[in-house]
């Protein structure tokens, strides 16, 4: 049912010229944000489209695995010697109509369409960025085999990863918003802890080495051995929810408000200055709250989704996931720790840690925005 036109002169007998045909596709999900259920619908060209994760030696698959951006997402060694994971630019539009939700990502810019702020930080488009395939280890480094670096604040984090060159820093609110649109998209569902796998997150006394993902096949899924003892990874992003927590930057919070920023060179805590406040708020009481709903801005950055609803919900409905806040000035966590158990997962959200924190299960991941 997709047209599209071109045209071409044929001057003389015997010539040719080839035509390339650009057929724009949209692939979407809707719910009912006040329905229970935490299952999606799928919509546009994702309508038939399946996707499941691989469990210990049972491979997972995914119709998505030929559809873009999915299908340029890859795991790359940089010269610095990080493993990372690259992402390729896409557009999305994220609206409500009524009570229904609808999230779409488009393969090209098309109306009605935004490139996703991921790529467009600071009004600078990209056509991809990195993120650590890993949480971060000693000596700012994404690589396999160790442990999460751990014990510093988000601002010590920042810090040492810009130093490690132009366009490095820890991952941020628009890029954590970028892979759980292609997470949500994909498998259809707000509970990736039953549909991917629950993480590192259930009864655990310490953090896990990173790597021990690096066998499941597809790199989506968990290996073998109990679910909620072991890691889990998808399209090569390893521990995104559970084994430790994940500073992430450009967003700050003061009793309910949330300030939101997408300029790497301008990101700080405790701060409004450059940071936009978005049209919801969250309540500063929750405390292994589970999110209901997570709020929509009607201004710039509809991108974002944060907690604006949490308590009746459970590890099954709504959201599935946690979050925690309290009063006065503090900085974003994301994902849970080993212990965190049901309350792990790709909205978990901490809003009670002030800008002076850092604990032993509290890490970041890198991202790498290229010049």
């Amino acid at each position: 049912s997709d047209t599209d036109s071109k045209s071409v002169s044929i001057t003389s007998s015997g010539q040719s010229r080839s035509v390339e045909l650009s057929f724009v596709k949209i692939y979407g999900i809707s719910r009912d944000i006040t329905a229970t259920s935490p299952a999606w619908a799928r919509t546009d060209s994702a309508v038939g489209k399946t996707a499941t994760a691989t469990v210990g030696t049972t491979a997972g698959s995914s119709d998505f695995n030929n559809c873009y951006p999915w299908s340029g997402i890859v795991r790359e060694t940089l010269s610095t010697g990080d493993v990372m994971v690259k992402i390729p630019k896409f557009w999305y539009r994220r609206y409500r109509s009524g009570n229904v939700e609808y999230l779409k990502i488009a393969d090209k810019a098309t109306s009605g369409f935004t490139l996703h702020p991921a790529f467009n930080h600071g009004g600078v488009a990209k056509d991809y960025l990195y993120v650590g395939a890993y949480k971060t280890t000693s000596g700012n480094k994404s690589a396999s085999g160790v442990s999460p670096l751990v014990n510093q604040t988000r601002a010590t984090m920042r810090s040492n990863a810009k130093a490690k060159g132009t366009g490095w820093g820890i991952i941020d609110i628009a890029a954590l918003s970028a892979i759980q649109m292609l997470i949500l998209v994909e498998f259809a569902n707000n509970n990736v802890q039953s549909v991917i796998g629950r993480g590192y997150c259930d009864s655990n006394s310490s953090a896990l080495s990173t790597g021990t993902c690096n066998n499941v096949s597809g790199l989506t899924g968990r290996p073998a051995g109990t679910d909620g003892k072991v890691d889990v990874v998808w399209r090569g992003i390893e521990g995104l929810w559970g084994n430790v927590w994940e500073w992430v930057d450009g967003v700050n919070w003061n009793n309910g408000t949330y300030y939101v920023c997408n300029d790497p060179s301008k990101y700080a805590d405790d701060t409004t200055t450059n940071y936009t406040a978005l049209s919801f708020k969250g309540a500063t009481n929750w405390s292994s709250s589970y999110i209901t709903q997570e709020g929509l801005d009607t201004g710039s950055n509809p991108h974002v989704m944060l907690p604006s609803a949490a308590g009746s919900g459970s590890e099954t409905t709504y959201d599935c996931d946690a979050c925690w806040s309290s009063t006065g000035w503090r900085v974003f966590l994301h994902g849970g720790t080993w212990g965190n158990g049901s309350g792990c997962g790709l909205f978990t959200a901490a809003l009670s840690y002030g800008s002076s924190d850092s604990s032993s299960g509290i890490g970041s991941r890198l991202l790498y925005i290229p010049s």
